[in-house]
């Protein structure tokens, strides 16, 4: 079994290149910036390197399993899945890649990693959102580098906790910023502010609602996650808007 390592390093951390040195010396290979793939025999080593800069664990395996629930205590295990780890060219702007990453229910495992269900068309049937295979294709559409590996586990618990949490926060916030801005498009348009502009505003912003409701959905599918708290409160703001935009 192929075992890999992925941290981010803490910014309390003072010697930034003592940590790939040191994952050298215990026979690691890199295969992206913090991405390492380590021997089975070494693992407990290599964690302790890592210990204060997030590790995850994570194991190549040769079957598609699914995520695992257990009662009263949530999911204890992700399913397989495809790690998809990219360098973009200089020029390209970060922005035009989150705006691809916003289409795309994964996992952010650090900056320019990020983990995909397997079974994607399993929980998107539509193929309205962007696989893993899709961001391969964009990055290589604007001439990035990119390395995938399918079949990957995360084998440490603590960090499918952690990284639940995060994945939850980012829609969470998401949903956020769609009721701030509905706020403030609200009050230009009762200030009377050009109407065409409003209205172009606002069709952005239900563009934006859409596509954080068909991605919580597959959230909801792949890890039994429930935002219809948040999801309702940004349908609210979006409606508000929208019904003093319809009366001019």
């Amino acid at each position: 079994m192929v075992s890999y390592v992925v941290y981010r390093v803490s910014k309390e951390f003072n010697d930034r290149s003592a940590l790939p040195r040191r994952l050298k010396a215990l026979g690691c290979k890199r295969v992206h910036t913090a991405f390492w793939k380590i021997d089975e025999e070494k693992v407990y080593k290599v964690l302790k390197v890592l210990e204060k800069n997030q590790p995850i664990l994570l194991k190549r395996i040769r079957e598609v399993k699914k995520p695992q629930f257990v009662k009263n205590s949530g999911l204890s295990k992700l399913g397989s899945l495809v790690i998809v780890m990219y360098a973009a060219p200089k020029e390209v702007k970060r922005e035009r890649i989150k705006n691809v990453l916003k289409r795309a229910p994964c996992i952010r495992l650090r900056r320019s990693i990020y983990a995909f269900s397997q079974k994607h068309s399993f929980f998107d049937k539509d193929r309205q959102l962007v696989d893993a295979r899709k961001f391969a294709v964009f990055i290589k559409g604007i001439h990035g580098d990119v390395k995938v590996i399918p079949r990957v586990l995360i084998a440490n618990r603590d960090s499918i906790e952690r990284l639940l949490q995060e994945t939850r926060e980012r829609v969470e916030r998401e949903n956020s910023d769609i009721v701030r801005f509905c706020k403030e498009l609200y009050g230009k348009a009762l200030g009377g502010d050009d109407v065409r502009l409003t209205k172009d505003s606002l069709s952005k912003c239900k563009r934006r609602y859409l596509t954080v409701k068909k991605v919580a959905a597959f959230y909801e599918k792949w890890l039994n996650m429930d935002f219809s708290r948040s999801l309702m409160k940004s349908y609210k703001a979006v409606k508000k808007v929208n019904s003093v935009v319809n009366r001019k």
